[in-house]
């Protein structure tokens, strides 16, 4: 199929050339396991539509999308940039046929695909989609080194982005040409992998975000070319895999990896961030296991809500303190987390992982993926000291921002007493005051705007400040460091 694209301000004009019949406009993106509705954008379009996403079309046709998102996952389309994520706005007839765009603006174009005369080409719908498109009359290239470059309007500092790389390509080989595609905005919409790039947007505030550009970039191995078996999508339906704890956390593991051992940031920062992820560990949500969290993202992690502690567990933290300890475990042997990658097929199950860990006398890799994941506490005991620091303090089990609760633990005082998210605390003691534990207190609160007052108990911290302590041969192996300290912040009063 071919695209011809006319950006104007919030809207996409496209004239598109394919054969007679039904064209597919995907409802997700690879990358992203949450289902956008992407087909929601279309305005109006020359066809018949079949079901939400589908439309029987002439060979010939037009239609106009709504671009407006700032999340680089979409599109965006201004008087003077455009980004495109090619499954947001780009139907599909074949996947398996040639694609191509051709860019009805003057501007300096970025993109992966190929170029051929005025147009960019994909040889099939996968790798077109795989291929984000940025123009600008602002737009520039800054150059990390030979192999890897930002395209972006904005400035960017890249020698530290340069050292994480290098330690990621010591182990996986120098690649091909790679491009950071990079925005500031007023909000952080993180990154998304793609095969031979990655799309980075976060706020203006936002200056240590040297992890995030690893973590993208490993995924152009963990996920782009080893990928869960399971984990096939057709851009339509849901796919299932037990193993996003492994394809995202160990890809995070690998990011704070070689952050760590490059310096990219602060060491503290880097232990800290391990920390708080530990300390997620510790409340109930953690009696989820990885597997469980792995499926449920389209519903779950992708869609938290206030009461996510409670009910479940992030495959990135989790994963990543798995990552952690087989990455200790396979050092002990001679060998790394990397090693992985060289022991499995590019569309590897869990047994294809397990196998390899087995063969290295490592055989705990089901269980971590299968038993509730707060059982990671006990392994990654083995590598290095945990200490819950305020465990036994009084406590109502409550998290708040300013005056507003923002999470209740589940069995904790506040929720025996009544409280819940959402409920604004106006008095302490029936004085205007920080909430702070004591053996009773007297709560005035505002609900749906009704005034209540609430007496509640305190009762004994179960546990979720961490203070962790890697040291000795561990900390050497892994960070090049005589010790690894960090406390989480995740203060629950």
């Amino acid at each position: 199929m071919l695209f011809e694209v006319t950006p104007r301000p919030r809207y996409i004009e496209v004239e598109a050339w394919g054969r007679e019949g039904t064209v597919t406009f995907p409802t997700y993106v690879p990358g992203s396991y949450v289902v956008r509705e992407l087909e929601r954008n279309i305005v109006k379009i020359d066809g018949f539509r079949v079901s939400k996403n589908r439309f029987y079309v002439r060979e010939n046709f037009k239609y106009t999308l709504y671009a407006n998102s700032k999340d680089q996952r979409e599109a965006i389309s201004t008087h003077d940039y455009l980004f495109i994520n090619p499954p947001a706005v780009f139907p599909f007839q074949d996947k398996d046929e040639k694609y191509c765009i051709k860019l009805k603006v003057s501007w300096p174009v970025k993109t992966t695909l190929r170029e051929e005369k005025d147009m960019f080409c994909g040889d099939s719908y996968h790798e077109f989609v795989d291929s984000p498109i940025q123009a600008s009359p602002a737009l520039k290239t800054i150059s990390i080194d030979e192999s890897h470059e930002v395209s972006t309007v904005d400035d960017l500092e890249v020698d530290r982005i340069r050292d994480v790389i290098k330690e990621i390509d010591k182990e996986m080989g120098s690649p091909q040409k790679y491009v950071f595609f990079f925005r500031r905005s007023d909000r952080n919409f993180g990154g998304i992998e793609h095969a031979d790039s990655s799309a980075i947007v976060v706020p203006w505030d936002k200056n240590d975000i040297v992890t995030l550009f690893a973590h993208e970039y490993f995924h152009r191995w963990n996920v782009k070319r080893f990928r869960p078996k399971d984990l096939e999508l057709d851009l339509e339906v849901e796919a299932y895999s037990d193993l996003l704890g492994f394809a995202e956390g160990v890809t995070d593991y690998v990011a704070v990896l070689s952050t760590l051992r490059a310096r990219g940031t602060k060491v503290e920062d880097i232990a800290n961030y391990l920390a708080n992820a530990i300390s997620k560990l510790t409340f109930p949500g953690a009696r989820m296991s990885l597997a469980e969290s792995s499926r449920t993202t389209w519903i779950k992690y992708y869609k938290q809500d206030e009461n996510f502690l409670n009910t479940g567990i992030s495959y990135y933290d989790a994963g990543m303190l798995m990552g952690l300890y087989l990455d200790a475990k396979l050092r002990e042997r001679g060998a790394n987390i990397f090693h992985i990658f060289r022991n499995i097929p590019n569309r590897y199950t869990l047994n294809d992982i397990d196998s390899y860990l087995r063969k290295m006398g490592i055989e705990v890799f089901e269980d971590m993926i299968y038993s509730p994941a707060s059982n990671l506490l006990n392994y990654l005991r083995e590598l290095m000291e945990i200490e819950l620091i305020d465990a036994g303090s009084p406590y109502f089990g409550l998290l708040m921002d300013g005056s507003k609760v923002t999470f209740v633990e589940d069995g904790s005082p506040a929720d025996i007493a009544g409280l819940i998210p959402q409920d604004t605390i106006l008095g302490f003691d029936e004085i205007a005051r920080a909430v702070r534990p004591k053996p009773v207190a007297e709560l005035t609160i505002s609900r749906e705007g009704r005034i209540k007052r609430i007496t509640i108990t305190a009762g004994k911290n179960p546990g979720h400040k961490v203070k962790f302590r890697l040291k000795g041969k561990v900390a050497q192996a892994i960070a090049s460091l005589d010790e690894l300290t960090g406390i989480s912040n995740i203060n629950i009063i």
